[in-house]
């Protein structure tokens, strides 16, 4: 299980960073649709009895609806982002 949440943790990761990438570009339709592959993948993410790793994954996608604000703290999020998804996956399969 571990394996599995390591995996769909960092998948989300990628899904939130398509997510700014989508909006950076002023994409209304891939960001929607990026969003909700990310929602899924979350859902993906809680069926693998990783509570920590589900509520970073909420965490994750909040922090994204308030990044979305600016260009500029999209930017900074991005980078948070790259270091979290990281240190956090490889925690997951320790």
């Amino acid at each position: 299980m571990t394996q599995d949440a390591a995996f769909y943790f960092a998948n989300l990761g990628a899904d939130v960073t398509r997510c700014i990438s989508a909006a950076k570009a002023r994409n209304e339709t891939r960001y929607e649709d990026s969003l909700s592959r990310a929602y899924q993948t979350l859902e993906l993410l809680h069926k693998t009895a990783r509570p920590e790793a589900y509520e970073e994954g909420l965490l994750m996608l909040r922090g994204l609806a308030l990044a979305r604000v600016t260009p500029e703290t999209l930017e900074s999020f991005q980078s948070s982002l790259d270091s979290l998804v990281g240190a956090f996956s490889a925690r997951l399969v320790s």
